[in-house]
C-alpha cells in the first residue's frame, strides 16, 4: 500500500508523536509499504511532506479564508472568541493545504490527532480508508494550562466538540491506551465500535542494544542522579517534583535532579527552584539528543504528570532499566505496575512523591528489584512489530468495509 501518515503538527520535532511516526513508518516499510510522512514545518509557514517531496505555504490560503470565516463568525456567531476562532480558522487552512498534496495518490489515510483528523475527513476521496490514531486529550490539557477556565464556557464548549469530532471523523480510531478508550466513550459519547487499542511500541531490541553500550560514570561528587524528561509546561507537573524535592534535601543532600526538557514554564520554575533554595540540586538541561546516554547515568526516573497517555519516557526508561515514579494518572497505571516496575503517586502530591523518591535513595535492593522488573518487562513487550501489527489488522478491517 502506498500510506500517509499525516499530523497537524510539527514535522520533525522531539517528542512523541515524531517517535511514533518514525517508528510506525519504518515497520510498514519493513513489510513492503509505501510510506509519506505530513506535518507542518518546523516555521508553521508551511504543509510539507517530508523528505523535500512537496510543499504548499499557508500564507495564499489564510488571507481569504481568515476574512471569509472571520465575516461568517460575526453573522452567525458573534460570541465565538478569538481562541476559537484561530483554531477553526487554522484547520481550515490546514485542511485546504493538504487537498494541494494530491491525497488521492494514497491507498490508506493515517492521521495522528484530532486536528488533522477533522481536517483531512472533508477533503479524502470517500473510497480511501481513513485511520486516526489519538495520542491524548487535548481538552483536559487547556484546562490545566488555564486556556479554558470555566466549565460550560464558548471554549470549553468549542474544544469539546473538537476533541469528539476529531476522535470520531475517521473509519476507525486507534488508541494507545484503556483509559483514552474509556474516556472518549464515556465522556465524549464516541461509539465504541470505532475504537481499538493499541499500545505504543519501540525499537525495543535497537534500544537495549544501543543503551547496553553506554557506561554508567558515577558522579565525582557521589551524588544520585534523578531525572525528570519531559516539557516544562503545566501539565508535566514540575512543580509539584521540585516541592517534594526541596523536602526530601531537608533529610538528603546526596542527589541532583535533571529536567531534560524545554517549554514555557521554564523562567517560573527556575525561580520556584530558587525560593527552596535547591539550586545546587536540580539542572535544567533544556532539549537533549542525548537523552539515552543521561538516562544511562541516573539512578531514579521521575515523571509527576497530571495528564498522561502512553508516555514513550516510561517505555525507554523501562528498557534501560531504571526504577520509575510516576503519577496515578491516565495511562500510566497500564504502563507501571506499582512496586513491581515502579511506584506510582497519586497527582498533585509533593508528599507522596517525596516518599518514594526516599524510599527508592534508602533502598538500593528496591531500586534493584524495580530496575531488573521493568527491563524485563519492557524487552519483551513493547517491541515495535507488536504495535505495527495490530494497526496493519487495523487497516485491514477499515479496507475491506470500504470494498
Amino acid at each position: 500500500m502506498n500510506i500517509l501518515l499525516a499530523t497537524y503538527w510539527i514535522l520533525p520535532h522531539v517528542g512523541g508523536v515524531d517517535t511514533y511516526l518514525r517508528t510506525l513508518k519504518q515497520g510498514l516499510e519493513e513489510r513492503g509499504h509505501q510510506v509519506d510522512l505530513l506535518g507542518h514545518h518546523p516555521d508553521m509557514s508551511r504543509v510539507h511532506l517530508l523528505d523535500d517531496k512537496k510543499s504548499v505555504e499557508k500564507k495564499p490560503i489564510h488571507l481569504p479564508v481568515y476574512d471569509i470565516l472571520m465575516d461568517y463568525f460575526d453573522r452567525e456567531f458573534p460570541l465565538l472568541d478569538h481562541w476559537a476562532r484561530y483554531r477553526l480558522i487554522e484547520r481550515h487552512v490546514f485542511e485546504m493545504a493538504t487537498v494541494m498534496l494530491e491525497l488521492n495518490q494514497y491507498d490508506l489515510v493515517h492521521t495522528q490527532d484530532i486536528i488533522s483528523t477533522r481536517a483531512l475527513s472533508r477533503v479524502i476521496p470517500k473510497h480511501i480508508p481513513h485511520v486516526a490514531t489519538i495520542h491524548g486529550m487535548i481538552h483536559d490539557e487547556f484546562v490545566l494550562t488555564g486556556e479554558i477556565d470555566q466549565a460550560d464556557s464558548m471554549r470549553w464548549k468549542y474544544s469539546y466538540l473538537e476533541e469528539k469530532l476529531g476522535c470520531s471523523s475517521a473509519d476507525a480510531t486507534i488508541l494507545p491506551t484503556e483509559w483514552l478508550r474509556r474516556e472518549f466513550t464515556n465522556r465524549f459519547s464516541v461509539a465504541p465500535e470505532k475504537l481499538t487499542v493499541v499500545p505504543y511500541g519501540l525499537q525495543a531490541e535497537a534500544i537495549a542494544q544501543q543503551t547496553d553500550a553506554i557506561q554508567h560514570i558515577p558522579r565525582s561528587d557521589g551524588k544520585q542522579v534523578i531525572i525528570c524528561p519531559a516539557r516544562l509546561v503545566p501539565y508535566k507537573g514540575q512543580r509539584y517534583l521540585i516541592e517534594a524535592l526541596a523536602k526530601l534535601a531537608r533529610v538528603r543532600d546526596d542527589f541532583v535532579c535533571q529536567f531534560a526538557g524545554e517549554g514555557p514554564d521554564r523562567t517560573e520554575l527556575e525561580a520556584l527552584v530558587g525560593q527552596h533554595n535547591l539550586d545546587h540540586h536540580i539542572e535544567f538541561l533544556g532539549n537533549r539528543s542525548d537523552i539515552f546516554h543521561l538516562l544511562k547515568q541516573a539512578s531514579i526516573f521521575v515523571l509527576p504528570s497530571l495528564v498522561e497517555n502512553h508516555s514513550l519516557a516510561i517505555m525507554e526508561a523501562q528498557i534501560i532499566g531504571l526504577p520509575i515514579v510516576t503519577t496515578r494518572v491516565g495511562g500510566n497505571a497500564e504502563l507501571v505496575s506499582h512496586h513491581h516496575t515502579g511506584l506510582l503517586v497519586e497527582p498533585q502530591n509533593s508528599e507522596e512523591l517525596f516518599q518514594a523518591l526516599l524510599m527508592l535513595m534508602n533502598n538500593k535492593t528496591l531500586r534493584e528489584k524495580l530496575s531488573h522488573d521493568a527491563r524485563r518487562w519492557a524487552r519483551k513487550y513493547w517491541r515495535h512489530d507488536f504495535m505495527v501489527n495490530r494497526t496493519l489488522e487495523v487497516y485491514e478491517q477499515v479496507r475491506l468495509h470500504k470494498k
